[in-house]
């Protein structure tokens, strides 16, 4: 029997996959599902969607946003900052480094919470690479290592792969989940991700 999937694409640098990464994790092992994470790069995801990056948002939209994401962390009890010291940030060295441990084998899971959580919780620009190695080693792994392969062809061309494929299944913002072929957009919809799994469990029809 095949392990479901719940394939994530993502910014490093969003706040609402900040606030759904825990979630997420509970979901995925509630229901025996592997989670393809993908860093994109977002500004192009924007670009083809047709999105406004959030911090380019009219001001009442981003009032009521600054609201919303208090509302939300107090749901997952995580903590949030409404102003981050580090946002909007050039998300593509933190993109990298986790394709870069993609290809190392490791599970990102770790290291990606701690990216979301430097911008939104610590005020650590995750743009800066001693920043990243930083990170890195402080989820058990070696972190200038993992800075030294993110430089690589290989992890630059891994993004790029992530982005072109979220571009193709119609992403337009982060985070943006994906079961079966079909896509759900934003944190809040990690209820119909696991009804999703068990539907596809069940082999209900969608």
């Amino acid at each position: 029997m095949s392990v479901p999937e719940i394939t994530c694409y993502f910014s490093p640098q969003s706040g609402y996959a900040y606030l759904g990464h825990p979630r997420l994790v509970a979901i995925a092992r509630e229901h025996g599902a592997s989670i393809l994470w993908r860093p994109v790069d977002i500004l192009k995801v924007f670009a083809e969607g047709g999105s406004t990056a959030p911090a380019k948002q009219s001001p009442v939209r981003n009032a009521y946003r600054k609201k919303d994401i208090v509302r939300w962390a107090k749901l997952r009890g995580i903590p949030i900052s409404t102003e981050p010291a580090f946002w909007p940030t050039d998300t593509l060295p933190a993109c990298r480094l986790i394709a870069a441990a993609q290809g190392e084998g490791i599970d990102p899971e770790a290291l990606i919470f701690a990216c979301l959580s430097a911008v939104w919780a610590r005020d650590i620009q995750i743009s800066d690479r001693a920043n990243l190695i930083r990170l890195a080693d402080e989820v058990g792994l070696d972190g200038a290592h993992l800075v030294e392969l993110s430089d690589s062809v290989a992890a630059a061309e891994q993004v790029q792969r992530n982005t072109v494929a979220a571009i193709e299944a119609g992403v337009f913002g982060s985070p943006t989940y994906v079961v079966n072929g079909e896509l759900f957009f934003g944190q809040d919809r990690l209820d119909f991700v696991a009804a999703a799994l068990v539907a596809e469990a069940s082999g209900a029809p969608r």
